[in-house]
């Protein structure tokens, strides 16, 4: 008999896995001339929206730290992926004031459970 924890685990690694496995898929393609796949694709804010990702799905979406990493992520590649918007002016302010009323919202519905 297998445990919780035990399938878990094996979850954990099969999406590991298939997100490595598409990883390496769409360089491929990339390096094969199959897809043609921006270059501001291939920089450290896409590694920050893969570890929310899988920091989502290992967790089954269950926990606000995900979101985190995925909203920093996008700021940067937005700004990478469209330089004259300037995203990050904006974008700062609207996640502070995101996090701000989730916050007071989450407390506001413990109190009331």
């Amino acid at each position: 008999m297998e445990t919780m924890e035990y399938k878990s685990i094996n979850h954990n690694r099969v999406y590991l896995g298939a997100l490595i496995v598409l990883v390496g898929g769409v360089l491929l393609l990339d390096e094969l001339n199959i897809a043609v796949i921006p270059d501001w694709l291939y920089n450290w804010p896409t590694i920050l929206v893969l570890i929310g990702l899988y920091s989502g799905i290992k967790h089954n979406f269950s926990n606000f730290g995900w979101l985190v990493w995925v909203f920093i992520g996008c700021v940067f590649l937005a700004d990478d992926a469209l330089p004259g918007m300037q995203i990050d002016e904006i974008a700062w302010p609207a996640g502070l004031i995101i996090l701000g009323a989730y916050l007071i919202a989450r407390k506001s519905f413990q109190h009331k459970i």
